[in-house]
């Protein structure tokens, strides 16, 4: 700002452009008349016309001496209004950007505090009550009145309240959550096999055994998997967390094997469990089996429900 008689302060954040301001532009003149005539009527404001900007209506106002209201004696005073208030109590968040036309140099000076503001039913009005001092702005040296004229601009930057909310909620306990498989003749099992169906909290279940184990554990571990049968409702983000305990049971010296983990199911993820759950070789050097039985336990411990707000 060094080619002009003026700083402005901090918090205003002042700089130069050559592109004009792409929401309004507000050009006046005779403008000492005009002031005489304001002053005559006992006001101290100027008010353009509504304009758009982010989908509400807006108006610019000038306070040629200052808004006395906000200590801007002495200074030109720039404010942004919104016509209508918002429905309902709300409120638009907003910032913006100030415009003020250099004739001699044929740019831009661009004025604003880099906040956002509320405008709601309390608050219409913001702005800036200092932007510069009334001896700045009437130096042609300046070239922001020349001629008796002046142009004035605006940019407003509304914030949409585009964001999503998620909530994750516990699962009150309404059901019983444990169920038992006893799977008989193990031995002659040859491939994967289900559990029945088992309701917990209004949702159907079932345990998957490869008695030969599966993928990472195939041929060396017991592999067993949880499978939520309907998954209607889990779409759009929404997902199901279950910390869930998986246990088959010791025959003999009731030293079950045990593994808790927590498992997330959506609607492309039906499954979930342990590749490797219990080595082959403990089937028989443990009471994990005996008859020809192992005895399967799901314990579906806590759960919650991950969704978005409207």
């Amino acid at each position: 700002m060094s080619n002009y008689t003026f700083e402005v302060a901090n918090p205003v954040v002042i700089a130069v452009r050559a592109k004009e301001p792409s929401d309004f532009k507000f050009e006046i003149e005779n403008y000492q008349e005009l002031l005489k005539s304001v002053a005559r009527t006992g006001s101290d404001r100027i008010e353009s016309s509504e304009f758009n900007a982010g989908g509400h209506s807006w108006v610019l106002i000038m306070y040629p001496n200052g808004n006395k209201r906000e200590n801007g004696s002495g200074n030109v005073s720039l404010y942004l209004k919104l016509v209508n208030k918002p429905a309902g109590g709300g409120a638009v968040f907003a910032s913006f950007k100030f415009f003020l036309f250099d004739k001699a140099r044929e740019t831009y000076i661009t004025i604003n505090d880099a906040k956002e503001r509320r405008f709601d039913a309390a608050h219409l009005e913001w702005g800036i009550a200092r932007a510069l001092s009334v001896a700045a702005f009437n130096d042609e040296r300046n070239g922001l009145l020349m001629n008796n004229s002046c142009t004035l601009g605006a940019e407003v930057y509304v914030i949409k309240n585009t964001f999503t909310v998620a909530r994750l909620s516990l699962v009150e306990k309404e059901t019983h959550r444990t169920f038992n498989w006893p799977v008989y003749d193990f031995s002659k099992l040859r491939s994967d096999t289900y559990s029945e169906s088992f309701p917990v909290e209004g949702r159907s279940w079932k345990l998957r055994l490869y008695p030969k184990g599966n993928r990472t554990g195939q041929g060396k571990y017991l592999s067993l998997y949880l499978y939520l049968e309907d998954l209607a409702d889990l779409t759009g983000g929404r997902k199901l967390y279950v910390e869930c305990t998986l246990s088959i049971k010791d025959q003999i010296s009731g030293n079950d094997h045990k593994q808790t983990v927590g498992f997330w199911f959506d609607f492309n993820n039906d499954n979930r469990g342990f590749d490797m759950f219990l080595p082959l070789a403990e089937l028989n050097t443990k009471g994990y089996k005996h008859d020809d039985a192992l005895f399967i336990e799901a314990n579906l411990n806590e759960m919650f429900i991950l969704q978005e707000i409207n």
